[in-house]
């Protein structure tokens, strides 16, 4: 089965899009992962992993591991190709996790996820509320009964993601520390969705 016939909980497989939109999101991941100046293994892990879900050629893989080790070229003209498709929120969402990926969000990547979002024009208090989600879903993955602060979190970025239409994908990792929780999230998402 390949990643284009894989879903989890009903989402679909990022690789139905061109090569090049593949590679130029997963540039932009990677330069989250790049932006503290040092690449974690576990931030490589998982773009290892996503580069083989994206089912990118090598030529293209090599260009995201170099934007993983270095500033990316042409970041602007990446943002601001990805600008125009229905990809913004989900790389978001896929920024803010690989962000996550080594437990923190440091202050470089909250700078250069903040700078992302104003070329990809998405509004202030969207990127709060994904920011806030993120959070949430990264410490209510520790408990057995999550908090209501982070449970509304939760429920205004589903309803956010409702709203603006967002396409979320198979590889998207709603909580980047707990596979489990991340598969209750999407099957809440993938619920939500049908109401």
């Amino acid at each position: 089965m390949t990643a284009r016939e894989n879903t989890n909980a009903g989402l679909p497989s990022i690789a139905i899009y061109p090569p090049s939109k593949r590679r130029d999101y997963l540039m932009l991941v990677a330069a989250v992962a790049a932006s503290d100046e040092e690449l974690h293994p576990d931030e490589l892990e998982l773009l290892n992993r996503w580069m083989k879900e994206f089912e990118l050629p090598s030529r293209y893989k090599r260009a995201v591991l170099a934007a993983a080790y270095d500033e990316p070229p042409n970041i602007d003209k990446i943002q601001r190709r990805l600008s125009k498709t229905d990809l913004v929120y989900s790389l978001m969402l896929d920024m803010m996790g690989m962000a996550m990926a080594d437990g923190v969000l440091m202050d470089d990547e909250r700078i250069l996820l903040r700078d992302v979002a104003d070329t990809l024009e998405i509004d202030p208090i969207d990127f709060n509320i994904l920011i806030e989600f993120v959070h949430s879903a990264h410490h209510a993955s520790f408990l057995s009964n999550p908090e209501p602060l982070y449970e509304h979190n939760i429920e205004s970025a589903f309803e956010l993601l409702k709203h603006r239409r967002v396409r979320l994908f198979a590889h998207t990792l709603l909580c980047v520390v707990s596979p489990e929780f991340d598969r209750v999230l999407k099957e809440r998402w993938f619920a939500s969705q049908t109401d």
